[in-house]
């Protein structure tokens, strides 16, 4: 058990995609970080005997969730539309949370697609979806 107070301030989250740290994230559901692989799965035989896979799969899908009035939509858009046309659109990503143990790092991440828009009398948001290549040892942590 901790000692004290524990505090989580999104303030700090810390999004660096390819040369750009992302910013104008939206009021909730900032970032969600999601293995696309099933870890180690269990087998169990008809005989009790127990066993375990490791899947090799250690690919995310990360959710970056933006207000529709954040510069780093365009951003976003320019290293789809690099990518699309030229191929190079894989850049490193980090994702760190400066107010507790949270460090995720990609070599390799690129934007799947273009989010979906619509426009209204407020401010919205802007979902986007980036896919990475095998990460090893992320660290989703607690807060300090």
């Amino acid at each position: 058990m901790a000692d004290g107070v524990l505090t989580y301030n999104p303030k700090n989250l810390l999004v660096i995609f390819g040369a750009e740290q992302l910013h104008g994230f939206s009021e909730d559901d900032v970032i969600t970080i999601a293995p696309n692989g099933d870890g180690t799965q269990i087998y169990v035989g008809a005989d009790g005997e127990v066993g375990r896979s490791i899947d090799p799969n250690q690919t995310y899908e990360i959710t970056i969730t933006l207000a529709t009035s954040s510069t780093s939509n365009t951003y976003l858009s320019n290293m789809y539309n690099v990518d699309r046309a030229t191929g190079a659109g894989l850049l490193p990503l980090l994702i760190k949370d400066l107010s507790g143990q949270t460090l995720f790092s990609a070599e390799q991440a690129w934007v799947a697609n273009m989010p979906e828009a619509s426009y209204g009398r407020s401010i919205d948001s802007r979902e986007w979806t980036l896919y990475t290549g095998q990460v090893t040892a992320p660290i989703i942590g607690g807060n300090n």
